[in-house]
């Protein structure tokens, strides 16, 4: 099965005769995330993890990438307006079209393999997330070419002179995350060591598998290719990113899922 994308509009179809009438499709989802960028679907891991599911949930969606936290129900992006009704944090999402309309990207997994995949995606999540995020805000240099992608990103929305304070008030609030969750207290090879040792995992149980799972992509491999694709392909340098870029099976997941998922990327 193809797929085709009109604007800002990414529809799981070979044509527009499989649906009838695109303009009324009823269900139609809009995505709020984080815009594309480095080649990636997203600069926003959560945001990117999102949008893979919904790829591979087949699910016909536009984005807006206005960044309007003003109706974010969480404060924050991702989140999704769906029948009317605004939906934050990309877990929850995922889990509600699971419980609402029977969409289960893991129904062919075993109880087992359903704690292996939670557990991996918890400590992606939960940990690895706060490698990459100190990577971007707390490497000097990589500060200032991330902190320009959130001037770019937010001069689309609020004047010039509001842009510089807003992204100030970021990095603090940032920091104090790194601080408060505990990986900002460690020292940089601390943090190193905690890191690779995470994707060293993931690269162990992906072995030589196409997928975390097996054969078929599952809310994992979505995962998965969100936060390797973040680290691996953004311009900011660390032995972090030097480590997983020579874990192949790895990269080659990341590529495997951009090729299946993402081949409009950039079209």
């Amino acid at each position: 099965m193809g797929s085709w994308r009109i604007g800002a509009v990414y529809f799981p179809w070979r044509d527009v005769d499989d649906v009838h009438n695109y303009l009324e499709y009823q269900e139609m989802i809009t995505l709020y995330t984080a815009s594309p960028l480095w080649g990636l679907p997203s600069f926003s891991p959560a945001c990117m993890k999102l949008e893979t599911w919904l790829r591979m949930a087949k699910l016909t969606y536009k984005t807006d990438t206005s960044l309007n936290l003003a109706i974010a129900p969480k404060g924050k992006i991702p989140f999704i307006d769906y029948q009317g009704k605004l939906i934050g944090d990309s877990t929850i999402i995922i889990e509600m079209f699971k419980s609402e309309a029977g969409i289960d990207l893991d129904a062919g997994l075993t109880t087992v393999e359903r704690a292996i995949s939670l557990a991996f995606r918890r400590m992606i999540k939960e940990n690895i997330y706060w490698g990459e995020v100190y990577i971007r805000y707390q490497i000097p240099e990589n500060w200032q070419v991330y902190r320009e992608v959130l001037l770019n990103t937010l001069s689309a929305a609020a004047p010039a002179e509001e842009c510089e304070p807003i992204v100030e008030e970021v990095y603090k609030i940032a920091c104090n995350q790194l601080f408060n969750h505990g990986i900002g207290r460690h020292n940089d090879q601390e943090i190193y060591q905690i890191t690779t040792a995470d994707f060293q995992a993931l690269s162990d149980f992906i072995a030589d598998k196409p997928f975390f799972m097996g054969d078929q992509p599952t809310t994992l491999d979505a995962t998965a290719y969100a936060y390797i694709g973040n680290l691996i392909k953004p311009p900011l340098g660390h032995p972090i990113v030097d480590y997983v870029l020579q874990l192949e099976n790895l990269c080659q997941h990341y590529e495997r899922m951009n090729n299946q998922f993402f081949s409009d990327l950039g079209k």
